[in-house]
């Protein structure tokens, strides 16, 4: 691999690197909103957020879908060759 390589390879894992940081800030929004729908309930007044809850949580098992699939990619472009 010649030099070019080395630091293209070396920009795609820093901008992964970034992209795990917004998506994990991402998750870590989404997981914190769940849990304030989730204490924000009141059952007996008959306050429930149960579709939002049920969202939020989606969207956070999606965030962390795509957070493993850019750890992934992250990890192969720095495997030795």
């Amino acid at each position: 691999m010649t030099e070019q390589d080395d630091l293209d390879i070396e920009r795609q894992a820093a901008e992964l690197a970034a992209e795990l940081v917004v998506l994990t800030e991402r998750r870590d929004a989404v997981e914190a909103k769940a849990r304030e729908l989730l204490a924000a309930e009141d059952h007996t007044a008959g306050v429930t957020y149960a579709q939002e809850i049920f969202a939020a949580k989606q969207q956070k098992l999606m965030l962390e879908t795509e957070m493993e699939i850019t750890r992934r990619r992250r990890n192969r472009l720095l495997m030795p060759q």
